[in-house]
Parts: C-alpha cells; sequence; structure tokens
C-alpha cells in the first residue's frame, strides 16, 4: 500500500532575475512499513526533497500525496492537520525547547491539539531510554539523549510516517547507533514508514530501499 507519493515533482528558487533549479522531474512511491534513506552529496536536493514530501515547502511544479491527499494545493490549516495526523518530524538540530523539560518537550505537540496527556509522554519516554531524565532540560542532555527526546516526540501524536533528516549528522558514532537502531525497531516493531535523508551511506544502506539523489534526479 502506497502512502506517499511524488509526481513530476520540481523545485526552482528564484532571486530576482536568477533562477535555481534544485529539483526537477521526480517521482517516487513510499509503501506503508518501509524504511527508506534519501542518499547523495551535499547540494543535490536531499532536504529540499524531504521538505517537500513533508509539506513544509510548496513545490513549483507537481505534486505530493499523503494517503489519499493531495497536498500541494492545500490551505496552510488543512495541510497543518494532515500533518498533524500523519507526520512525525526529526531534525538534525533536535529543535527542542530550551525552557522546557524532556518530558515537557515531548507533550508540546499533543497540548497544542488540546489533549494533556502526560502518561502517553512518560510512557515514550521510556520506550527511547530516558525515563530517567524526564525532568532534564535539553542543556543537561548529551546530543544523543536530545535526538531521543525529539524522537519522542515525533511519535507523541502516534503518525505512521517518521521523516528524519539527518537525524545522527551532529552525534558522535555510538549515539549514531542508538538513533539509527531506534529507527529501525520503530520500522519494524511498530510498523512506522520511516524516511531518513542521510549522507552516511552505511547507514543508508540498512534500509530497505535507497533513493539516490543527484543534481535534483533520482539516480
Amino acid at each position: 500500500m502506497t502512502i506517499m507519493r511524488a509526481v513530476e515533482l520540481g523545485k526552482t528558487y528564484r532571486d530576482g532575475e536568477r533562477e535555481t533549479e534544485v529539483l526537477r522531474g521526480i517521482n517516487l512511491e513510499i509503501k506503508k512499513g518501509e524504511f527508506v534513506a534519501i542518499a547523495g552529496p551535499s547540494g543535490s536536493g536531499k532536504s529540499t526533497l524531504l521538505g517537500l514530501l513533508a509539506g513544509l515547502d510548496k513545490p513549483t511544479t507537481g505534486h505530493v500525496f499523503i494517503g489519499e491527499n493531495e497536498i500541494t494545493s492545500l490551505g496552510e490549516n488543512k495541510l497543518a492537520k494532515i500533518r498533524g495526523k500523519m507526520l512525525g518530524f526529526v531534525f538534525q538540530s533536535f529543535n527542542l525547547i530550551p525552557t522546557l523539560t524532556a518530558l515537557e518537550n515531548v507533550e508540546l505537540p499533543l497540548l497544542l491539539n488540546g489533549i494533556s496527556e502526560p502518561k502517553r509522554a512518560k510512557e515514550l519516554l521510556d520506550l527511547v531510554g530516558l525515563s530517567h531524565r524526564n525532568k532534564h532540560y535539553p542543556t543537561q542532555l548529551s546530543g544523543g539523549e536530545q535526538q531521543r527526546v525529539a524522537i519522542a516526540r515525533a511519535l507523541v501524536c502516534e503518525p505512521p510516517i517518521i521523516l528524519a533528516d539527518e537525524p545522527t549528522g551532529n552525534l558522535d558514532s555510538k549515539n549514531s547507533q542508538i538513533i539509527k537502531d531506534l529507527l529501525f525497531r520503530l520500522c519494524q516493531d511498530q510498523e512506522k514508514t520511516v524516511l531518513v535523508v542521510t549522507h552516511d551511506l552505511e547507514f543508508a544502506k540498512q534500509a530497505q530501499r535507497i533513493i539516490h539523489i543527484n543534481d535534483g534526479q533520482i539516480q
């Protein structure tokens, strides 16, 4: 079953009269429960593609489908509802709120939707092995711990799709492996669809499928 699809996707950035074509003619399908890596050299368009698939940016040409929803023509309110229901995000820079504890960071997406479920947030911190750190602030956590909090936060609304942009890029080898193992476990044990942008070819080779991007096209 296809859970995400791109059709003739293109992205061009304009600066005055100058145009930079970042992506062109991207066609791909992501199946439910797949672990897919998007790999390619720096500047190839990997992160741009992930942003378009997530609806964080609008394509210049083409269409993106999440489930049965064509998202490129949607207004921000409808798009936000689909993102909140279908997608969990993990970023290279963690994006935790420094004034909130680990537990509060994980629970935040629920609170923004008018839901108070600290028990759910605690369960997810336990899942990522950080139940003993739930009252710590981001500055009191290592990079690897912050990324695990970010993954717990991505899971709290129970989305079927996890999108991760260079999730191990700021981590040492030990913490990188912890995050990789956690993402693979989410795919295998919870049947999450995981789409990861990475420059780490060894990481990419462990995925079920690799999408190679170069010069804005799938190779």
